[in-house]
Formats: C-alpha cells, structure tokens, sequence
C-alpha cells in the first residue's frame, strides 16, 4: 500500500471509534447527571437500571463477534456491520437524551428510559464489535496493527475531548435555562455525526483476505457456539485480558461518570466542569506513545507501567482539594489521561495479540468472536461501573436538590472519582501477571518455524 492508502485507512478507521465514542462519552459522562439532576429520577433507579441492563446485554458482543464470523458477503465479514449497526445508533443516541413528558407519568417515563436505553446497549454492541474484529484483515503486520489502534485512539480521544468540552455549553446554547431541551438538540446533533462517521468508513474500508499460514496442521474456522467458546476459554492470554479489560471498563465508566460530581461538589467549580472534562485530549500522546515503544517493550509491561502512571495522577488529584488548588487537580488528571490513553490503546493491540495466537498456537480462526472483548468489557463496566456510582451516591446520601452536600455525600462522590479506580488499577496489574504472552518472542519464533517449513 502506498504512504496515502495507509493514512486514508488509519483515519476511517479511527473514524469508527471516534463515532462509537461520541456516544458512549456522552453517556459515561452526562448521562447519570441527565437522568438524576436534569429529570429528576432517583440516582437508585438509574444505578440498577445499568445493571439489570448488562445481565440482559453483557455478552451481546460474544453473539455478534460470532455473527460476523460466519457473515459472508460482497464487503467481507466485518464491514457491513458498520451499516447495519451505524446509523440505527444514531437514531439511538439521539432517544437517549429524548424524554417525552408523558403527561408528568413517572412510571411511564422510567418505562420508556429503560426501553431506548436497552436498545441503545444492543445496537452499540452491533456496530462496535466489527470494530476491532476488522484490524486484523486490514493488516497482517505488527507493526502497522500497533500504527491503526493508535490512529483509532488518537480520534477517539479528540472526539471525546470535544464532546467533554463542549456538550454543557452546547446545551446552554440550544436551551438556555431548558436543559432538557438542550440535551434533545445536542443529541440529535451527535448522532447525526455518528451515523455519517460509521457510513463514511462503510465507503472507505476494505477487507483484505487473511493468508493461510504454512503449518502443519489446518486452521478450523466457521466454529459453532459451542466451539467458539472452548476455543476461546483455551486461549489464557485472551481470558486474562477479558477479565482485565472489564475492570479498565468498570474504572473508567466509575470515573467518567462521577466527574461532574467532583469538579461541581468537592471543587466547587461548576465554571471549570467543561474544561476539565475536555482535557481526554491528554489522552492523545498516550495513544501516540505506544507504536513507538511497543517496538522495544513488551505490550503487558507498558499496560503494568501505564496503570501505575493513572495511580499516581489520581493520587494527585486529591491533594488539591481542601485547598482549591487547580494545578493539582489538573496536573493529576493530565497524567491520568496520558496513561489511560496508553492503556486503552495497548488493550486493542493486545487483542489483536491475542486473534493472532489463537491462529499460530491453537490453529483457530475466529476473530469477530475473540474480538467481542472491548463490547463485552464496556457492557459489563457500564453496568458495574454505573450501578457503582449510583449506589455509592445513594449511600452516602447524594441529593440534586441540596446545595450544599453532607461530608458523607462528599465522601462518596471521592470514592467513585479518585479511590475506587485505584483499588481496580492495582487489581488489574495483578491479574495481567498471568498474561504470559510474548508477541515478541512468538512471532519471532513464527517466523522462523514458517521459514524451515518453506524451506522443507
């Protein structure tokens, strides 16, 4: 492929994420806030709203990474779900910040909430999951693998930056002192831009065919269920990740969604909110770390080294806030953000990792369904970092009508901001010390192997 060919494919791929993260951004960070302070349902009924939806969608992704699997078509096996799935999420996201009046029926509301919000979950996982299924019929180099997720995050992160940034002033403007109007108008903006992305890299992708590899035994594809599924639970590397990447998910869903609270509540600066949540843009030079130095270190010890940097700005954070003192708070997020730009981005290669040792090592070919770990990882932290967030704040006391909160409610709001993403953060690096694959040291023993074969 030429220098344009590889930059045009690394921008429509990007464009994916950055589509499927406009959404999930507005509603990891806005969401819990629309629900409980702008329509003034319980913080309760919203927590266990997230959960009981993830035991209904949870492995959704498992189903469609199957899906695609066996889809056959004249645009390949993952393309078309961007389709398909792409432009119906845009319907979605903008019903989620849609609320009829229903005459002031709360039960009635409450139903419909619980409704588009479930649909929403389903069709986020259908046109996501081809997402990191496709990264490995786009390339077959490491390198270049390593190249599109970091251009995947890269637009992730500026995309969900903007959004940060500029959805409260966005709904300032489009309702003035209506904030549920100007929810309405800015989520139908959103999700116009959503579809457009997903139908733009729909155009623009193209599959190309995976080469069989040289070996001596065949690799089995077109898998059942059943076989998916033992293939998959063969695969450790893949199953330590799953575990891990539904803790990053479970974290960051916890943080995402608690910020509001604490810039507004422990800061008591409801002027910085849209900066401080724009700041994901920190993000970005994590993302751009990460071809460089996965070139010399193994992908599990940067992803160790990644967590420990989140650990220390969240520390930071903290530091600042009997004090006021802005530079902490910002200091510790923009390091957060550096790390958690990296994590994200190792986490997609990894996978990649992952599809790629299931064909080398246990002569199994399913990415769509190996590929189903982001979706299933943000499904289950969606659930079990929203249901987190809400019971905490109901613990501790959290009132919307009260101007000032207890020290119990300020409590709470700092476990979900800063603690509980750090007590995960250290679980998560004892996990990965079971991750024992090296992408290094096998696809250098691959190669040689496949040359004796040829040779042979």
């Amino acid at each position: 492929m030429t220098k344009l060919q590889l930059w045009k494919q690394r921008v429509f791929y990007g464009t994916t994420d950055m589509a499927g993260n406009l959404i999930w951004q507005m509603v990891g960070l806005y969401l819990l806030f629309y629900y409980t302070t702008v329509l003034g349902i319980s913080a309760a009924f919203v927590g266990t709203l997230f959960l009981c939806v993830r035991f209904i969608d949870a492995f959704d992704g498992m189903f469609f990474g199957f899906l695609i699997d066996h889809t056959h078509s004249k645009y390949g096996k993952a393309r078309p779900y961007f389709l398909w799935f792409g432009v119906p999420l845009g319907i979605l996201s903008f019903l989620l910040f849609f609320n009829p009046s229903f005459g002031g029926n709360k039960v009635i509301e409450m139903i419909w909430i619980s409704v588009v919000y479930t649909l929403f979950s389903l069709i986020y996982s259908g046109s996501n999951t081809p997402i990191t299924a496709i990264l490995p019929s786009l390339t077959d180099d490491a390198d270049e693998r390593a190249n599109l997720a970091s251009a995947r995050m890269v637009m992730t992160n500026t995309g969900t930056a903007i959004i940060g940034a500029i959805t409260l002033p966005m709904v300032s403007f489009f309702g003035g002192k209506n904030q549920q109007l100007g929810f309405t108008i800015w989520g139908a903006i959103v999700g116009l831009v959503i579809a457009g992305c997903f139908f733009l890299a729909f155009l623009n992708l193209r599959e190309r065919p995976i080469e069989e590899e040289n070996t001596n035994e065949e690799i089995k594809g077109y898998l059942s269920v059943k076989e998916s599924f033992k293939g998959a639970f063969k695969n450790k590397p893949w199953v330590v990740l799953t575990i891990s990447f539904i803790a990053v998910q479970t974290f960051w869903v916890v943080r995402m969604a608690s910020g509001v609270f604490y810039i507004n509540y422990v800061y008591k600066r409801a002027d910085i909110v849209g900066l401080f949540l724009g700041m994901t843009i920190f993000a970005v030079p994590g993302n751009l770390l990460v071809p460089l130095l996965s070139k010399k270190f193994r992908n599990r010890n940067l992803m160790d080294a990644s967590l420990v940097l989140f650990i220390i700005g969240s520390i930071l954070m903290p530091l600042g806030e009997k004090s006021g003192n802005l530079i902490l708070l910002f200091a510790g997020n923009i390091i957060g953000m550096i790390a958690m730009g990296a994590v994200f981005t190792l986490a997609f290669v990894m996978i990649a990792d992952t599809v790629e040792y299931a064909r080398t090592n246990l002569h199994i070919e399913e990415p769509g369904f190996l590929s189903s770990v982001p979706v299933v990882g943000a499904k289950i932290g969606m659930g079990l970092g929203g249901a987190l967030s809400g019971w905490i704040l109901t613990w501790g006391g959290f009132s919307s009508s009260n101007k000032v909160q207890s020290a119990k409610a300020l409590t709470s709001i700092n476990i979900n901001f800063v603690w509980l993403p750090i007590v995960l953060a250290i679980v998560i690096i004892a996990i990965l010390h079971m991750y024992k694959l090296n992408e290094k040291e096998d696809s250098v023993s691959e190669k040689a192997e496949n040359s004796k074969l040829k040779e042979a």
